[in-house]
């Protein structure tokens, strides 16, 4: 077709990954293939644009990574669209009009290597939250089948949501209006013996056609729908495959989905009567706190359909009797404001148990995510919420949300998801005793949606780490054909989700996942990992800001980290491109040389002698943005035996002579 038009997307992502994850769904959805998504050099490396051909129109799509960094306030967008909390997802695509200079959000995604065991499945449900009643489709791509490793190393079993959270994210859709649902993908551990029925639900496929209709403006009707019985497939799948039965069964969570509302939903749990027991992973507890556990189930409370989730739901008619119990265990440490509040019997009472801090009193990030799951369950009108919180917070924490709760929630995530979507609030921690109220109404100010348009990213960011990160990544991908293989990019907000070895000879790619997170005294993980073909070696690469910011000797513990990874066995393996399957013991190459290298933005060359010394490094990379041009140059400085490191970094860059240079220093 000639003369196709052009459409102008971006895509605004935590990283570098994530724009690009985001970019190769678009690529799949739109054209089939990744490869035929090509780089235009009419663009600075560090935001790349790529052009992409579909049969009826061209998208020239430039990629954003790191939010904050380009005059551009996504999260204060979605608030003023309705979003209750600030979450911004992996990446969100934005149609950029650029006669009006402004860009119109059109898909969020969200994609997640990490196994949904424990509180790590419901991370994340406060973006979904946010997104949905900020009126953008959502997709959240999750992997499914991931193993649990021991310490050695050893697999252990594979790992499986409860079936309460795909269940909230099918009931959020509906409830608020939009799409928003998560995609099942198998996960690269995923095991050979895994139920039949579970790979009926990956999604992948309905996703892509999804995507395409949504950035084409056709109907999505077929393949939402599509998804959403993939998703109804798994709840029912994940029941009948527990080994403990402490959910509702297949048949009653297709019931329960069949309700239209919350407050049918809740009606519905109040009359099934499922038990709920809440499990305690804090020690240390007040009486009171584990008198308020007795009251609950004294006022019948039930579970809204998993036993040990920490959500129970007290029906209406006794809410008169609990704030008559919850006045004699507190006395007149709680407010009459409080008591009447919680004395209203016209809703039931949904009650969240909320750690919410580890032993020093820092905040439990996941448990962020605990009230957006009730919230997208039985939505934000339908029941009153109570927060119960009882971790060991610090005590100044507690003063602050006595003094102006609503200025904590605007300063903290976790108080922000608390404060905002809950209508009650009850604090008993061990470090609360001296607080003299206890019990807290909300009070929330009503806020009125506003149509505000969004206006354009600018092009050139704060500079930093993420910078560094991108145009290394844009260096050492995609160059397998020039026998260099991106082992790891982990850029600031990655997922240390897996390292990548490949047998260049025989196409064999290794992977070890479930990567250690917390790096030994002696050893350090890197943020780049680059095996080159001509020499077998591999080059694990610290990145930072600035050259001050490395640490002493970092180039050893770099090694030793590697060394220490590879020395035991991949968790999958696959030939050519295809489905990963469990390693079996398989040959590989355990005799990779391993040099160690340091990135920073460059500033002189006198930096990149002091990085070589303090940080016994074999090469260091100093990214230089030039003012006033897309244009980025490479200094390189390197010790002998990383001198033919060098000359692939030199080489590499002349596939985009427009924008990258390289100048070898000595």
């Amino acid at each position: 077709m000639a003369n196709k038009p052009v459409f102008k997307l971006r895509i605004h992502g935590d990283n570098i990954l994530e724009c690009e994850n985001a970019l190769k769904l678009l690529a799949v959805s739109l054209n089939g293939e990744y490869k035929d998504c090509k780089i235009v050099e009419d663009g600075p490396a560090y935001a790349p644009i790529y052009k992409l051909e579909s049969s009826s129109r061209d998208f020239l799509i430039q990629l954003f990574p790191g939010y904050g960094r380009w005059s551009f306030s996504i999260t204060d967008y979605l608030a003023a669209r309705g979003a209750p909390v600030r979450e911004a997802t992996d990446a969100i695509i934005t149609k950029f009009e650029e006669d009006k200079n402004i860009e119109i959000p059109i898909l969020s995604l969200e994609f997640s290597g990490a196994l949904p065991a424990g509180n790590n499945a419901w991370q994340r449900t406060g973006r979904a939250l946010a997104l949905a009643y900020a009126g953008i489709p959502y997709l959240y791509f999750t992997e499914l089948g991931g193993y649990e490793l021991g310490s050695d190393r050893s697999l252990k079993a594979a790992r499986f949501p409860n079936p309460l959270v795909p269940f909230a994210y099918s009931t959020l859709g509906p409830e608020s209006g939009t799409i928003s649902m998560p995609v099942y993908i198998p996960s690269p551990s995923l095991s050979g013996s895994i139920p039949a029925e579970f790979i009926k639900s990956f999604g992948f496929k309905e996703a892509s056609e999804l995507v395409k209709s949504i950035i084409l403006e056709s109907s999505t009707s077929n393949s939402q729908k599509a998804l959403e019985a993939k998703l109804l497939n798994l709840i029912g799948t994940l029941s009948d495959n527990r080994k403990k039965k402490d959910t509702l069964s297949a048949a009653e969570w297709k019931e329960l989905y069949s309700k239209n509302t919350g407050t049918q939903k809740a009606d519905w749990l109040v009359e099934r009567k499922f038990p709920w027991n809440k499990k305690l992973g804090i020690k240390s507890l007040t009486r009171t706190f584990l008198g308020l556990l007795k009251l609950a189930n004294k006022n019948k409370a039930v579970a809204i359909g998993s036993k040990e989730i920490p959500i129970c739901l007290i029906p209406k008619n006794k809410r008169v009797a609990l704030a008559a119990d919850i006045k004699k265990l507190y006395k007149n440490r709680v407010s009459e404001e409080f008591l009447e509040w919680l004395s209203k019997s016209d809703k039931h009472l949904l009650c969240v148990w909320i750690a919410g801090f580890k032993p020093r009193g820092d905040d439990s990030r996941p448990d962020r995510g605990l009230v957006p799951l009730a919230r997208m369950i039985f939505g934000m009108d339908h029941a009153d919420l109570l927060s119960v919180v009882y971790g060991p917070a610090h005590p100044t924490v507690w003063a602050q949300l006595a003094k102006d709760m609503h200025r904590l929630a605007s300063i903290n995530g976790l108080w922000e998801a608390i404060v905002n979507l809950s209508d009650g609030i009850i604090i008993d921690s061990i470090t609360s005793k001296k607080i003299k109220n206890v019990g807290f109404v909300t009070n929330k100010p009503e806020e009125k949606i506003k149509k505000i348009p969004l206006a354009a990213a600018a092009v050139s960011p704060t500079f930093g780490e993420h910078d560094v990160d991108s145009v290394l990544h844009l260096l050492f991908s995609n160059a397998i054909s020039e026998g260099i293989y991106e082992s790891l990019c982990n850029p600031p907000g990655g997922d240390w989700s897996g390292i990548n070895i490949i047998d260049f000879q025989n196409k064999i790619e290794f992977r070890w996942t479930s990567l250690p997170r917390v790096s030994g005294a002696d050893s350090k993980r890197p943020d780049h990992l680059v095996q080159i073909s001509s020499g077998a070696y591999l080059v694990p690469i610290e990145s930072k800001d600035v050259q001050a910011r490395l640490e002493d000797k970092v180039g050893i513990r770099l090694v030793k980290y590697v060394h220490q990874l590879l020395s035991s066995n991949p968790i999958s393996i696959r030939s050519n491109g295809q489905q990963w399957q469990s390693y079996k013991n398989e040959n590989r190459d355990r005799d990779l040389k391993i040099l160690s290298a340091v990135a920073f933005r460059f500033q002189k060359v006198e930096e990149l002698k002091l990085a070589l010394k303090k940080c016994k490094a074999d090469v260091a990379i100093g990214v230089e943005f030039v003012s006033g041009s897309y244009k980025t140059i490479i200094h390189v400085m390197h010790t002998e035996q990383a001198k033919h490191f060098g000359q692939v970094i030199k080489k590499l860059a002349t596939k985009y002579p427009k924008i990258l240079e390289v100048k070898i220093e000595s």
